[in-house]
């Protein structure tokens, strides 16, 4: 209950649904599962490179640019002169 006191704590104007979700307990696939977890963890980590704080704003603002264009006007799509 301490855990879900905490986070009622940190909080108080969201939602908070916990849900339960077995584990271990004859579930379909899961000792495949878990073979295939354990033996990802002795695998190498593939190296990514950190993002510097200019190239987080020059992806963000292309995305801004992208997602923020206005729809061509009729008047300049090149069907409506023919």
């Amino acid at each position: 209950m301490d855990i879900f006191n905490t986070l009622k704590t940190l909080c108080n104007s969201c939602v908070l649904h916990l849900q339960w979700i077995p584990s271990h307990v004859n579930l379909k696939y899961n000792d495949i599962a878990d073979s295939l977890a354990k033996e990802g963890t002795t695998m190498p980590q593939a190296y990514v490179e950190p993002l510097t704080y200019l190239k987080l704003y020059s992806r963000r603002k292309a995305f801004v640019n992208i997602s923020w264009r206005p729809p061509a006007h009729q008047l300049f799509s090149t069907s409506s002169f023919m």
